[in-house]
């Protein structure tokens, strides 16, 4: 068979894939490759001028370890004859796809999103211009998206409250508050003064009896003439959304791949949503992970990543704290199928430690950093740029698995890939490991997200973070399929 290869450039992602044939032209035995070391006995049909009779024992160490399927482990012996070389490369030829995208997209539209921003437009509004943006954009274009809000309201609330036993877990009923950090816009709600921080203490809330307005010094007068703070008797329960992650696995809208009439779908879903309530992170995050393991397991060959777009610290739910946060993103990530957590947050500044809390979610769902935009910068153009960056990310580490052709079955031992830079220069091979657990730090490296090993038949070819990295940076991307794959040289 002659050998042969062909280059199919995919869709704006700069990747292609080569499929070849690699045995020796001139009939003789090539070590490794289709056969995965095992030897094949047969008559001699080569094209070459040599052939080789079985009459000798042959001797060849695999891979090792990280060999994958580990077909090549140990030595083998055989007597083999040569057949121009397709004995050990099958030569077929296939289409390379990378691993369909799916997003879950869950977006914070608690009262703070309606804060205006220093253009006049409000956080929401500037955020959802550009998920608009996003939706229609022809780079979106074939990607799943599902999408769904924080906060959820818990039915079992009471609509109102005169005692702390009345809410329960969504307590306290909002009755009293911390005097230092009371506002008219957000009151820190308390039971007793441990409720508060030390230098705080728990006062009963009023309101005015003219302006309405809320006032934290009950029988003392209010200012601009509003009349006399009087203390509040019935309330809400401090706490009356949800924090059950079943409410938010649950979509406002289902994954399904973008397209025109998909997007109208989540455009008119979000024009339906109006931003009110706190900000119930863990609920909501956990939630956001559990919708994208459930569709990951329906859709085994896509790549499922939750994404979690907020404006606020969390006032809501257990965990609150950064480390317990990141510890339910790494949960996400070390499940199977893994999720990983992409996190854009959206504040004024540091906004007391919130980068750092961003950037420790992320860091525990496998991204490494937040997407952290000031909201004195462009915000539906920076929130735009880290959804696409987004994208990018999770296009260039996952592809497809080649599929044989009919009645044949793919050798997992004879999968190559291969990369070149895009200032060009020479192609270079990516080793396989083991693994996630086996990647370098530095060389990085691939796997599958099977292991052949073990029986299982994978469907997808994971990049290695190093590898990844250097993927986004561009160039093209190749699978070689019909020769001993290669792993890293043992020192």
């Amino acid at each position: 068979m002659e050998n042969r290869s062909t280059m199919v450039a995919l869709a704006a992602t700069g990747i292609c894939a080569i499929f070849a044939a690699c045995g020796g032209a001139d009939g003789g035995s090539v070590a490794g490759g289709g056969t995965g070391g095992v030897a094949a006995t047969g008559a001699g049909a080569g094209s070459g001028t040599s052939s080789e009779t079985g009459s000798g024992t042959s001797s060849e160490t695999g891979y090792g370890p990280d060999e994958p399927g580990g077909t090549n482990a140990g030595n083998s012996t055989g007597t083999g004859e040569g057949a121009g070389g397709d004995a050990s490369c099958a030569g077929e030829s296939s289409t390379a796809e990378i691993v369909p995208l799916d997003l879950y997209i869950m977006l914070d539209a608690s009262g703070s999103m309606d804060e205006r921003l220093a253009g006049g437009v409000t956080k929401w509004d500037a955020v959802t211009e550009a998920l608009e943006a996003f939706f229609t954009d022809s780079q979106s274009e074939g990607i799943g998206v599902g999408l769904q809000y924080f906060p959820l309201p818990d039915d079992d609330v009471p609509r109102s409250c005169t005692t702390n036993a009345q809410c329960g877990d969504n307590g306290p009923c909002a009755l009293r508050v911390c005097r230092d950090t009371f506002s008219t816009r957000m009151a820190e709600y308390c039971a007793t003064d441990a409720d508060c921080s030390e230098s705080d203490a728990c006062v009963d809330l009023g309101v005015c009896s003219r302006s309405g307005a809320l006032c934290a010094d009950v029988d003392a007068t209010c200012s601009n003439r509003g009349g006399t703070c009087m203390r509040v008797s019935r309330s809400n329960c401090a706490n009356p959304d949800s924090c059950v992650t079943e409410d938010y696995a649950t979509p406002a809208v289902s994954i399904e791949p973008l397209d025109a009439a998909r997007a109208e779908v989540l455009v008119r879903s979000i024009a339906r949503t109006d931003p009110v309530g706190g900000t119930p992170t863990a609920g909501a995050l956990s939630g956001a992970l559990a919708q994208a393991r459930a569709h990951a397991e329906a859709n085994p060959t896509h790549r499922v990543v939750a994404v979690l777009a907020t404006d606020g610290m969390p006032t809501e739910c257990k965990p609150k704290d950064a480390d317990g946060l990141a510890a339910l993103a790494a949960e996400g990530v070390s499940g199977t199928p893994s999720i990983s957590t992409f996190v854009i947050g959206v504040f004024d500044g540091n906004d007391d430690g919130a980068q750092a809390t961003m950037d420790r979610i992320a860091e525990g769902g496998g991204t490494e950093s937040a997407f952290f935009i000031d909201t004195n910068e462009d915000v539906t153009q920076a929130f735009l740029d880290a959804l696409s960056a987004i994208r990018g990310k999770s296009l260039a580490c996952e592809y497809q698995v080649p599929a044989p052709s009919a009645g044949q079955t793919l050798d997992y031992d004879t999968l190559n890939v291969q990369h070149t830079s895009p200032n060009g220069g020479a192609e270079s091979t990516i080793f396989y490991v083991a693994d996630e657990a086996s990647c370098d730090a530095a060389a990085g490296g691939w796997y599958y997200d099977v292991d052949p090993a073990t029986g299982g038949a994978p469907t997808k070819i994971v990049m290695c973070p190093a590898t990844c990295t250097r993927f986004q940076e561009g160039g093209q991307v190749q699978l070689r399929v019909g020769c001993k794959t290669e792993i890293p040289p043992v020192n």
